[in-house]
């Protein structure tokens, strides 16, 4: 499914949100299972929205998760997953300042990049006007957001400081090597000598971030 799909799907989330106060769902929503309060509806392109309401909880979180990560990552794309969770915080093509808006709202909020999945987050008090911001939000940023040179050499510059933390950190070194596959007897950065077939599928997180030219060609491929 494209993000496009599923950015235009945050519209019926937020349909499907206030239409459970009269128990109809929008043409097509399935309501699928429900435990410990948290129950799942599934939309017809594919997106997966999971409800818990509580009532005595003052603020609302919106948490929209993407199954993309590092490992969906080629050969030269290294840190492009993480690079382009941090464009998403920066600027849309319609002006958004996405960062200063969010921070406007006094919101609590984040985004993270994992092997498999890319998620972001925003808490803001519970407010039909909040939900309705933090929705259309998430639908913008991910349509629309805006890649310029500049902006990526800032951010370039970003997720390599924050990759090199990592590198002096015993607990980030060991849960790296941990997972890398062992047959390979990697004990470097640098690609493994085996089948360009076999290796690209695996998520090599690990390695140190491509050049910024390389990212600059190829990102808006992935968007």
């Amino acid at each position: 499914m494209s993000l496009k799909s599923m950015c235009t799907a945050s519209a019926w989330a937020l349909a499907l949100v206030f239409s459970l106060s009269a128990q109809s769902l929008p043409s097509g929503v399935q309501k699928k299972s429900s435990v410990g309060g948290i129950t799942e509806y599934e939309f017809p392109n594919g997106l997966r929205v999971l409800l818990y309401p509580n009532p005595a909880n003052p603020k609302i979180t919106v948490n929209v998760t993407y199954l993309v990560g590092s490992r969906h990552e080629g050969y030269g794309e290294t840190g492009m997953a993480h690079l382009l969770e941090h464009m998403n915080f920066i600027e849309t093509t319609n002006g958004r300042q996405i960062k200063n808006e969010i921070v406007s709202r006094g919101a609590a909020w984040n985004g993270t990049t994992s092997y498999d999945r890319t998620n972001y987050y925003e808490t803001v008090p519970a407010t039909d006007e909040n939900l309705k911001w933090a929705l259309g939000l998430e639908s913008d940023r991910m349509v629309n957001v805006k890649f310029t040179k500049q902006i990526l050499d800032t951010e370039m510059t970003v997720v390599r400081n924050e990759f090199e933390r990592g590198e002096n950190s015993p607990q980030s070194i060991l849960r790296e090597r941990v997972k890398r596959p062992p047959i390979f007897g990697i004990t470097t950065a640098s690609p493994p000598s085996v089948p360009k077939t076999i290796w690209r599928k695996f998520p090599w997180s690990g390695w140190r971030p491509s050049t910024k030219s390389s990212i600059s060609r190829t990102m808006r491929c992935w968007c």
